[in-house]
């Protein structure tokens, strides 16, 4: 199977995926996904307030929108969502335990410790200025990551994920839960491409995969890392990090 080519201009990169019917568009670390399903599409982690922007041609090529995604609440996967949705009438769903943050729980977030440790995953790709400019700005629109808890200016999101429940618009794909990173972090898996988009649960770096030590809860996240490693991964789409594919399985070769 082709992996896919990467093209990079105006440090936007766009990784077009066609026999996995995937476009990754990455601004530094910042990834976000076109998923395309029957007459349109799915994005997942608008992260970027301004991402719709760099999506408009993706989503031009693929169609209809029918929903945008997040695999967890945090900013930087949220950020862009509510202007995405609104431009093409499109509706949000959030993992369902990120919902209860809109009505005022207070999520758990890595310390700024526990962020500093993926370094090896900030360096691995090129160095974005808008990409850092909408991550800064990306915290006082939407999501948690602050003090200042879950903000949310846009609609209502449309219903919440949970574990096993097709994808809204792209039945093809599953949600798994994939807790540990935070306590409403889910995964996305498609069997037949055998494709996991595993949000913050797992990172990569140079051509590996890596469990994120970037974490609230370690028991959580060890029970994540069992589960998805009994996944036939040969395709990892990654929240931060190059995608890696594998002949047999992304498992095989991961940093320790």
């Amino acid at each position: 199977m082709r992996a896919g080519r990467s093209v990079s201009g105006m440090s936007l990169v766009v990784d077009e995926m066609p026999d996995l019917g995937i476009t990754r568009l990455s601004r530094w670390i910042f990834n976000c996904y076109v998923l395309r399903s029957g007459d349109g599409a799915v994005v997942v982690d608008a992260g970027l307030p301004r991402v719709a922007g760099d999506l408009a041609a993706a989503l031009g090529r693929a169609g209809t929108l029918h929903a945008v995604v997040a695999t967890h609440g945090h900013s930087d996967h949220v950020a862009g969502a509510a202007e995405l949705a609104a431009r093409h009438r499109a509706p949000i769903w959030l993992p369902e335990a990120t919902l209860a943050y809109l009505d005022g729980a207070k999520p758990r977030t890595p310390t700024l410790g526990r962020a500093a440790s993926i370094w090896p995953t900030m360096i691995d790709q090129p160095l974005d200025r808008r990409g850092v400019a909408g991550f800064v700005s990306g915290a006082w629109v939407a999501g948690y990551g602050t003090p200042a808890g879950m903000r949310w200016t846009g609609p209502p999101p449309g219903g919440g994920l949970v574990d096993g429940q097709s994808v809204p618009g792209a039945p093809e794909w599953t949600v798994v839960t994939a807790n540990g990173h935070t306590d409403d972090s889910v995964a996305l898996w498609n069997p037949t491409t055998r494709t996991l988009l595993s949000g913050d649960a797992v990172l990569t770096v140079r051509g590996q995969a890596w469990h994120t030590p970037e974490i609230v809860d370690a028991a959580s996240a060890a029970a994540t890392r069992k589960r998805l490693e009994e996944l036939p991964v040969a395709h990892l789409l990654p929240g931060h990090g190059r995608p890696v594919h594998a002949a047999d399985t992304v498992w095989a070769q991961q940093r320790r």
